[in-house]
């Protein structure tokens, strides 16, 4: 991604920080540590340092981490929105505090990671990492309504319906699918700035349009 969009930011959403070390993980799960590697916090390949955390990344939805995890992210001014934060009627603001936080232009670029238990668990059960007090449903179909046609390409991980059964894994089959469909149908979706300009994805002119 870096290679062909250098500017483009990524967008962290998750439970966790994910950005724990093998000395800091009471667990030494590397599913932990994707950003203290991406990073460079854990030297690994020098082509992998590819996330400068103070200028490249924001966080939503985090609510369980290590002590050493939080310091960092605090050290480093990273932009985070609280759960308690990310509500529908508040995406608009927390989109000009990303834009001001990177220096962004409205045309901005993204990479999102999305885990899915950055959603409540009382939405959504059918992870191993399952959390409470997380974001809800409605939410993240705004945040990808919003932010998809804005990304340059995006994971979504820990979907493991092994680890419910009967109704629980039934709802939850039904959930994933419906927004997995939504976000399909976000991609290839025209981006408006809030003066209503329409912003083409594959052209840096933009032209005025009633809507």
């Amino acid at each position: 991604m870096k290679k062909l969009y250098p500017d483009a930011k990524l967008i962290w959403v998750d439970a966790h920080i994910d950005a724990n070390t093998p000395a800091s993980s009471p667990s030494g799960n590397a599913h932990g540590m994707p950003l203290a590697y991406l990073s460079g916090i854990v030297p690994l390949h020098t082509h992998w340092k590819c996330v400068d955390i103070e200028k490249d990344l924001c966080y939503f939805g985090i609510r369980s981490f290590e002590e050493d995890e939080e310091q960092m992210i605090r050290d480093k001014g990273v932009l985070v929105f609280e759960p308690e934060d990310s509500k529908v009627e508040a995406l608009q603001q927390i989109h000009r505090d990303m834009n001001a936080h990177f220096n962004h232009t409205k045309d901005s670029k993204y990479w999102i990671s999305f885990d899915i238990d950055a959603v409540d668990s009382a939405e959504f059960k059918s992870t191993g990492t399952a959390e409470g007090n997380g974001l809800s449903l409605d939410f993240a179909y705004k945040f990808f309504e919003k932010f998809t046609p804005r990304t340059v390409g995006m994971d979504l991980t820990e979907v493991n319906f092994e680890l419910t059964e009967g109704v629980q894994r039934q709802q939850d089959e039904q959930t994933f699918r419906e927004l997995f469909e939504f976000i399909c149908d976000q991609v290839n979706q025209p981006v408006y700035d809030q003066e209503q300009t329409y912003v083409s994805m594959t052209s840096s002119k933009t032209k005025k349009i009633d809507i």
